[in-house]
């Protein structure tokens, strides 16, 4: 997999990359520091459209085009309670590879399912973070931007987790009016069925509304309550709360907005987030006799604010395909290291240590001074004692031991480095080494000769259990196809109960642009 390097390096002379926190089909994220704002901790989400391979033309400038419209999209939506886009560019990493990238708003607190699946949030605590998320998406939709991937993956928390924004904006409708193109997008538990990634064209032939974004956020906020993803209502409503929530007063009213919520049909939803807002917000104020969630009588309906006074973002980019990068990227933008060599540890070590001593001898002279009766009856400095000037000699000495005693063991490794027997044992180990590999590679094509794989009988089988199974970028990562049954696929590697799959003989038309490998559920596979 060629994933960027760009750890411990700094990028464009500005961002210090410290490591990265993950990557997913065609973007990898990096922690970093932004040496031109006080070091500010940020994240840079780098394109690389080679991490699922070598992609054809075509692909790849769809991939440069979404990441461009994340970036418009980012802009258009500037919230309070959305992440910021702060910057853009194009660079090249360590290797010289370039790259284009966004850089973002960085929330330390981590993100809402992680905070829940260790213990699932009171009623309380959910409309505290989710009236945040609503009326975000509140003002996403009167900017004519629909999410379409709203999961708890993507509520990003701050560093006191008071504050919640929206990330990923990276699938995001941005036009309300544009209904002839829905592609199936979104993650299979949260995602609607209009744009579920495992609904076949034909099935259904739904407008793309703002209530996709209601039906997201409706099952996001029941995983925040259970601590469990609604697995159990994948493309369905929710028509029942867990047991340990059944009994709760507000369950009966919550149950009843939460099925209108995620309804099937787009007509049978809340069309807006407001309306959806106004009925869950009042659940909590609804009592054990109350039986009716339309009791204007009794209860105001809460408003959501659908404006935001966020600044402008950083200037729009125009990102293009890099298929052939000019010389001036790989050079004058290439990621430098920042991180010191073991090299030149000697020379920083003598440096201190000199420096070291020069400053120990000022100072015994400085207290040889200070103990003078000239010193004590003419000098007007009096607030530095003898005994603290003896204690500052004392650590100099220590800091001086310690350079010179690291020093010594680079000498030493220097000395060992340079030995004969290390030179033999290093001959002994690299005449080994090659013939391992004459032996591995005669082996290797003696086994091809006899019908093997190499060293061990590969497991093969089908595709079985389902109609489709999703074929994934990683265990539980982005679906990147609907695998039919009775689909021939060559197991390559097993880690959790899934296993990673490569496609031999697709059942029936393989899809476009359809990826030869990825990760499927095991308990979907039937070996041979």
């Amino acid at each position: 997999m060629p994933e960027l390097r760009l750890e411990s390096s700094l990028v464009d002379d500005r961002y210090l990359v410290e490591r990265c926190l993950g990557r997913g089909s065609y973007a990898e994220i990096f922690l970093a520091y932004d040496q031109l704002n006080k070091g500010e901790p940020v994240i840079i989400k780098s394109l690389n459209t080679s991490l699922q391979g070598t992609p054809d033309p075509e692909l790849e400038q769809t991939l440069v085009e979404n990441f461009q419209n994340e970036a418009m999209a980012l802009d258009r939506v500037r919230h309070t309670h959305i992440i910021q886009r702060l910057g853009h560019g194009t660079a090249a990493d360590l290797e010289g590879v370039p790259f284009h990238y966004l850089v973002i708003e960085y929330m330390p607190g981590g993100d809402l399912w992680s905070l829940c699946r260790k213990q699932p949030l009171a009623l309380e605590a959910v409309l505290f973070y989710f009236e945040q998320v609503a009326e975000a998406l509140a003002y996403a939709h009167s900017q004519q931007v629909i999410h379409r991937d709203i999961k708890p993956n993507n509520l990003l928390l701050s560093a006191d987790q008071q504050v919640i924004k929206i990330a990923d904006f990276g699938v995001a409708k941005m036009s309300l009016d544009d209904a002839c193109e829905i592609t199936r997008v979104g993650t299979n538990v949260y995602a609607p069925p209009e744009h579920h990634p495992d609904v076949r064209a034909g099935e259904l032939n739904e407008k793309l509304t703002p209530s996709a974004d209601v039906y997201s956020m409706a099952k996001s906020i029941y995983t925040a309550l259970t601590g469990r993803a609604p697995r159990q209502f994948a493309r369905e409503p929710i028509t029942e709360l867990p047991f340990e929530l059944a009994s709760e007063t507000w369950s009966g009213p919550m149950v009843a907005v939460f099925s209108k919520a995620t309804a099937s049909r787009v007509a049978d939803r809340y069309q807006t987030v407001d309306e959806f807002w106004g009925d869950f917000a009042r659940v909590r104020l609804v009592g054990a006799a109350a039986n009716e969630l339309d009791d204007e009588a009794t209860i105001v309906r809460p408003r959501l604010s659908a404006e935001s006074t966020v600044e402008r973002a950083a200037p729009r980019p125009n990102f293009q395909v890099l298929a052939n990068p000019p010389r001036e990227i790989s050079s004058a933008h290439k990621a430098k290291i920042v991180v010191e060599l073991p090299t030149h540890a000697d020379t920083a070590s003598a440096h201190q240590s000199a420096g070291a001593e020069a400053q120990w001898s000022r100072r015994e002279e400085k207290t040889r001074a200070f103990g003078s009766p000239e010193y004590n009856s003419n000098s007007a400095v009096q607030t530095i004692t003898r005994e603290e000037d003896n204690a500052a000699v004392l650590r100099q000495r220590t800091t001086i031991q310690a350079f010179r005693a690291e020093r010594g063991l680079f000498d030493r490794m220097r000395q060992l480095i340079s030995s004969e027997w290390l030179r033999r044992v290093f001959i002994i180990f690299l005449v080994v080494a090659l013939i391992g590999l004459a032996a591995s590679t005669y082996y290797h094509f003696a086994d091809q000769k006899a019908g093997l794989p190499f060293f061990s009988q590969a497991k093969e089988g089908r595709i079985a259990g389902a109609l489709n199974v999703n074929l994934r970028s990683d265990p539980f990562g982005a679906v990147l196809a609907a695998v039919p049954k009775d689909t021939r696929v060559r197991v390559v590697e097993e880690r959790g109960g899934w296993m990673r799959v490569k496609v031999l003989e697709w059942a029936g038309d393989a899809p476009e642009n359809a990826p030869d490998s990825g990760w499927v559920d095991g308990r979907f596979v039937r070996l041979d």
